[in-house]
């Protein structure tokens, strides 16, 4: 067994009482592996409790009970960190994890980020397959319940199996949720066939906004406006992989602003196109197709910057 694995297991089973944390603006990665790690180590009888920094929007909250969310720290043995690159992304959560000296992170995100006692990084398509990894290693099984949380995470972050990061490994980890009966029709009629009036004027005002660059760079935003505008959350944004969908299009960013002159690009490509060294150079990070990063500053300045950005790196 990988000695880090090892190493997490003992401290797992040793430990009485457990923390798990996730990022701030969540996606379906963050609470699968969040809820689906919590509620396997329930099972094990442990002292379990859940954070992140998001408030959990409709229709994620059919899959995603908000309740199993704590809002106030209690002492913990050992903390663990799913899906969670930059420590800065645990929000207000990040000092608990840095404070304290038992710590793991289960993550997918290739880089150098080095904050827990041990590290389990690994280059699969979802944190939620790190998760079914871990329980597989340990002996056992997911039962219903922990496996629709991960086949949650593991088609959210591969666009129900269609992106490039979607291997032959990660169809055989669905495959595995579904025999251990992960509820399929429910999780896809969420993320997938559950969509709003107001998302969909929201998606044509973002689409309206969309500049391409150099014949194969298209860029877009909204703001915080937009959002209040259309009564929406970031969560609730759904359309930020299809960009990259546009015709001629290889490198696709969705600027999001997110507090007054702060704001998060989210980058995608096709294959050939490394969009991480893009994020990376910005302080963010993620997959050779998928990545973000944070930028400071005016809007204005923020498209200016992560053109020469994805020129220079591209």
């Amino acid at each position: 067994m990988n000695k880090s694995y090892d190493e997490a297991i003992n401290k797992i089973l040793s430990a009485n009482s457990i923390a798990i944390f996730s990022h701030i603006n969540y996606d379906c990665d963050a609470l699968g592996s969040l809820y689906g790690l919590g509620e396997y180590l329930k099972s094990l009888k442990k002292k379990v409790y859940l954070y992140i920094d998001s408030e959990i929007s409709y229709p994620h909250t059919i899959i995603f009970n908000p309740k199993y969310i704590s809002n106030n720290i209690e002492p913990f043995d050992l903390g663990i960190v799913v899906d969670v690159a930059p420590s800065s992304r645990l929000g207000k959560y990040e000092n608990v994890i840095l404070n304290h000296n038992n710590t793991i992170r289960l993550d997918h995100h290739l880089g150098n980020y080095h904050y827990t006692s041990i590290e389990i990084v690994e280059n699969f398509a979802s944190a939620s397959e790190i998760i079914l990894e871990l329980i597989c290693k340990m002996g056992n099984v997911p039962n219903k319940s922990v496996a629709t949380y991960l086949y949650a995470g593991i088609i959210s972050d591969t666009n129900n199996f269609t992106t490039d990061n979607a291997t032959s490994k990660t169809l055989e980890n669905g495959f595995k949720l579904l025999k251990y009966g992960a509820e399929k029709n429910i999780v896809v009629n969420v993320l997938y066939k559950t969509v709003f009036l107001k998302q969909e004027k929201m998606r044509g005002k973002v689409f309206s906004r969309v500049k391409v660059f150099d014949g194969d760079i298209a860029i877009t935003y909204f703001t915080l406006k937009d959002l209040k505008k259309y009564q929406l959350k970031e969560a609730d944004i759904k359309f930020s992989n299809e960009f990259i969908n546009l015709d001629g299009i290889n490198i696709a960013c969705l600027i999001k602003e997110r507090q007054h002159n702060q704001f998060s690009c989210s980058l995608r490509s096709k294959t050939g196109y490394a969009v991480n060294r893009i994020a990376t150079a910005n302080g963010g990070g993620g997959h050779e197709q998928a990545s973000s990063c944070p930028l400071n500053g005016s809007l204005r300045k923020i498209k200016k910057r992560i053109l020469q950005s994805i020129r220079q790196y591209r």
